[in-house]
């Protein structure tokens, strides 16, 4: 049986990728404005999790977080993003998140998002998804620097742009939403990595 054009697709951005494991790619990007803002209001009192429980176009990522496990820890992401950075493993000042928009997540090719939404996806690689959008440290816009950036997946990296302002090639809408236990910065765009790639081709072929 022929393949369909969306593993034709996603195998081509594989090869394209090479046969680096660590490698990543942008998808599901907008266009410059396209963003609206955060429509709620943060607050000092509130956690990076109030934030993802409180803003509408926020829920695709939520609800990402809330299924993904964390490795030796036996929480969801979410419940570990409600607390404090005393509490957040080593980093007692805290953490740093990319958060990707709901638009971004409809954009994506559909098999991916399938991939990403279905219930047969392996936590590990959900883990290494939210990874690439997660730095484990306070990072704010004053502190961006183009060039790699170590991220909370197994020491790897994503890339940083600084004109026009990127994160692993997604547009950075809008920087610096000061939470309790950290930053988000939302992007137009989700940073797919290869092993996710290499899947959703696969349950597509």
């Amino acid at each position: 049986m022929a393949p369909s054009l969306a593993a034709v697709l996603l195998l081509a951005g594989l090869i394209a990728c090479g046969s680096d494991p660590t490698a990543v790619s942008c998808e599901g990007a907008g266009t410059a404005g396209s963003d609206p803002g955060v429509t709620g209001e943060a607050t000092a009192e509130m956690s990076i999790a109030d934030m993802l429980r409180a803003e509408p176009r926020f829920s695709q990522f939520r609800d990402l977080t809330s299924r993904t496990v964390s490795e030796g820890r036996g929480q969801s992401w979410l419940e570990i993003w409600d607390f404090e950075g005393s509490q957040m493993g080593d980093n007692r000042e805290g953490v740093t998140v990319f958060v990707p928009t709901d638009a971004a997540f409809e954009r994506l090719d559909p098999s991916l998002l399938e991939a990403i939404e279905g219930p047969d996806l392996d936590n590990e690689i959900r883990y290494n998804l939210l990874g690439h959008h997660y730095v484990h440290r306070l990072y704010p816009e004053s502190d961006f620097a183009a060039g790699p950036q170590r991220t909370w997946r197994g020491g790897g990296s994503v890339e940083m742009t600084t004109d026009p302002l990127t994160w692993g090639g997604c547009p950075i809408v809008e920087t610096d939403v000061r939470l309790s236990n950290g930053y988000i910065h939302v992007v137009d765009g989700v940073v797919i990595p290869a092993d996710l790639r290499e899947a959703a081709a696969s349950d597509s072929s």
